[in-house]
């Protein structure tokens, strides 16, 4: 089709095309994603008056950088923001809607090593179906898998964190963890000392955890003799082993049907070396960033969460806590509900307005 043949869209015609389209494709958590940063498109567009998608130009969808950059967001949101829109551009492009190359006029920012932080996070809902599935599974509860998806969410620590655990920093009785920095035998925590301290879990996540000591972990010392929390054959997982896990664990298909149209048996992303592949599957750092905006969405204060994490409220707000516009509103309600002008106003002010 040319671009003469093509219709006319709004912008926002040309963004549910693009979704109606490509959400076969997607999980719920990649549409989200989608539309949360092309609605900040949209937004940039209505600010600057503009709404039909081919009066776009070069110089137009390259403002939308300067935009988002004059919005205070995180060098990594930005570049975020940024890929999802060139790739609808280049969709658009794809199907004669707008001219060819327009999506090489936004340049994404280049990230130092500190501001690359991956935009991805396993969703609450999807943590939930998950760790329903395995509590209630008399196969899989209690299992290693289990037991560390649990404690990655619960307490959204690293995965250098969760490797670091001895079974002796995990108190049974009252459901502390201990996260100390033992670097002279191999597991620093990422800012030493500085990241070390107790954090205690709920009563279910603890008997998860209880039943793993009891009946799954493999007895094993790793070459320092330390007893790992969560062991491996070998002895202390390493941290690619770690990872391998939870691709595995989070596998949408134990839980439900896939989100991608495939039957378990017969797909190629089942097998652990494979299945980080899957699209839905979700290694430890984005269940940390999930685990984040979850708590701060449950009403844990930014600081709450950031002893927890081990990180700082500054960084839980820049880089960690991502939620939904509707999530953001319902943290707000409760503060926002109820105020009035009236309420504020001296009664003198208050007889001029009647």
């Amino acid at each position: 089709m040319s671009r003469q043949d093509a219709p006319e869209l709004s912008i926002s015609e040309a963004i549910e095309l693009y979704v109606r389209r490509k959400r076969p494709d997607w999980n719920g958590g990649t549409e989200r994603t989608y539309r949360r940063n092309l609605e900040l498109f949209v937004e940039y567009a209505a600010e600057n008056g503009l709404d039909e998608l081919g009066s776009l130009s070069r110089w137009d969808v390259g403002g939308f950088t300067d935009w988002l950059l004059e919005q205070d967001y995180a060098a990594a949101t930005v570049a975020s923001r940024q890929k999802t829109v060139r790739t609808w551009l280049k969709y658009l492009e794809s199907q004669g809607l707008v001219e060819h190359g327009l999506h090489t006029a936004i340049e994404t920012l280049r990230l130092d090593d500190e501001e690359e932080t991956s935009d991805q996070q396993l969703a609450p809902e999807d943590a939930q179906a998950l760790l329903a599935f395995y509590r209630d599974s008399a196969e899989w509860r209690g299992t290693r898998r289990h037991a560390i998806l649990e404690i990655l969410w619960h307490v959204g620590c690293r995965m250098s964190g969760l490797r670091a655990l001895d079974l002796g920093d995990y108190d049974a009785e009252s459901g502390d963890l201990r996260f100390r920095s033992r670097e002279e035998s191999g597991t620093r925590l990422k800012r030493g000392r500085t990241h070390e301290r107790d954090v205690t879990l709920s009563a279910e996540p603890q008997a998860v955890l209880d039943l793993y000591v009891a009946r799954e972990r493999i007895d094993a010392r790793d070459e320092h003799g330390r007893e790992p929390l969560f062991t491996s054959q070998a002895g202390r997982p390493t941290i690619g082993t770690i990872r391998s896990w939870m691709y595995v664990a989070t596998q949408p298909c134990i839980a439900r049907e896939c989100p991608h149209g495939t039957r378990r048996p017969r797909c190629e992303y089942v097998p652990r070396d494979q299945a980080s592949g899957c699209p839905s599957t979700r290694s430890p750092h984005p269940i940390r960033r999930g685990s984040i905006t979850w708590q701060r969405n449950l009403g844990l204060s930014a600081e709450t969460v950031a002893e927890r994490a081990a990180a700082t409220p500054s960084v839980i707000r820049r880089y960690y806590d991502d939620p939904e516009f509707g999530d953001e509103l319902e943290r707000r309600r409760g503060r926002t509900e109820e105020i009035d002008v009236r309420e504020h106003l001296h009664p003198e002010d208050l007889e001029a307005t009647l």
